[in-house]
């Protein structure tokens, strides 16, 4: 078997008079990849497959502008997420049509829910890798069943406990805890032991945690780390986390990387680049030898507004450098700057608690931080 080189971006939706722009700093990174891959933050249907009186503007992208991702050098989508369903379901089937029609390997959603859990299998050099997708963010009726269309949904509860001084100081936010739903836990381990039945490398991609639209600023749900690490002990060999809009920790589980949160791309809905918002984000490489995952690295990005991002060497992006650094510190996660990328240690074996007390008031640190520009 020959080396295999996937390139990973996160949440990219591209809707712009000169699309080809969105996708310039990828090519120098796309050309060399044997596999592209990102989360697909949106529903591909022209503006007539909109249902009458449809005036939202969350994520759309004109037919048109899908052959701008495969000329790109995407040939891996993430279709488990929140846009892809806003529309209502004639977009989505249209959505379906257009990717069948492309050609393209996507995971995550289909026109009933033996086809949205079906994994995305790519073989490059002798090499099968398969995509597991799910999604945990967006409507609860975007899910798909038997016979109704829709994405790889995976339920989530939630429970909000109080601090110790709630009455002492009126407002103050709670403990929120995750319950993950033991039902779609035992459909997830199915698909990844399917997966695993039919590829080298099962790569398990998902939308999940808290965007700053919802008051997310970087912390992790305590499902995330659950299920990340249950996904790796079931078989997956790297977890790729995408929807939270900013980065979040590395953890290297057992030898296994999860990638908590990548970050944006590029997106195109309005509210994400007015006020001239600026967030920070990354490019995963990852490097498949003899079918295993033998090398993982990101470099560093700036996006302002919209995007896309300026991609930046290590020397140039210290603060991002130090900040990954610092939030996947709880994890144990080692790094090593390089001259172009940051690479990540995965000898790394001994899983750490980190929701103690103490890792809880740590992370919530970090967050605060973040929420401060700091």
């Amino acid at each position: 078997m020959a080396d295999v080189n996937m390139v990973m971006v996160g949440d990219v939706y591209v809707q712009r008079p000169d699309p080809a722009t969105a996708f310039a700093p990828l090519q120098p990174y796309l050309s060399k990849a044997d596999v592209g891959f990102c989360n697909l933050e949106t529903v591909v249907a022209d503006a007539k497959y909109l249902e009458p009186g449809d005036k939202s503007t969350r994520p759309r992208t004109d037919e048109s502008i899908l052959p701008e991702y495969l000329k790109a050098g995407f040939n891996v989508f993430n279709i488990a997420n929140n846009p892809v369903m806003y529309h209502g379901l004639g977009c989505f089937m249209r959505h379906l049509d257009v990717l069948d029609e492309s050609g393209v390997a996507y995971a995550g959603g289909g026109r009933n829910l033996a086809a949205a859990r079906k994994p995305a299998i790519i073989e490059r050099n002798g090499t099968k890798i398969a995509f597991v997708a799910r999604t945990s963010v967006g409507l609860l009726t975007a899910g798909a069943a038997d016979e109704k269309p829709g994405v790889a949904r995976f339920g989530v509860k939630v429970a909000y406990e109080p601090r110790e001084r709630a009455l002492e100081v009126p407002g103050c936010a709670p403990y929120v805890r995750t319950f993950p739903s033991a039902k779609d836990r035992d459909a997830l381990a199915e698909d990844i032991k399917a997966a695993r039945s039919q590829a080298d490398v099962v790569v398990l991609s998902w939308h999940w945690g808290v965007s700053p639209a919802t008051g997310g600023v970087g912390d992790l749900a305590t499902y995330q780390v659950e299920m990340g690490r249950f996904a790796l002990d079931a078989g997956a060999d790297m977890i790729i986390g995408h929807h939270a809009h900013v980065l979040q920790p590395i953890e290297v589980y057992k030898g296994k990387p999860i990638v908590y949160s990548i970050g944006n791309y590029v997106h195109d809905m309005g509210s994400m680049g007015e006020h001239g918002r600026r967030f920070v984000t990354m490019l995963v490489k990852v490097l498949v030898r003899d079918g295993k995952i033998a090398g993982l690295s990101y470099v560093p990005g700036i996006i302002d507004g919209n995007g896309p991002p300026n991609f930046l060497r290590p020397d140039e992006a210290e603060s991002i450098v130090n900040y990954m650094t610092d939030i996947s510190e709880p994890f144990g996660t080692r790094f090593e700057a390089g001259a172009d990328e940051v690479k990540v240690d995965l000898s790394v074996t001994e899983p750490r608690n980190v929701f103690t007390e103490e890792g809880v008031a740590r992370n919530e640190s970090v967050a605060w931080r973040r929420a401060s520009g700091l």
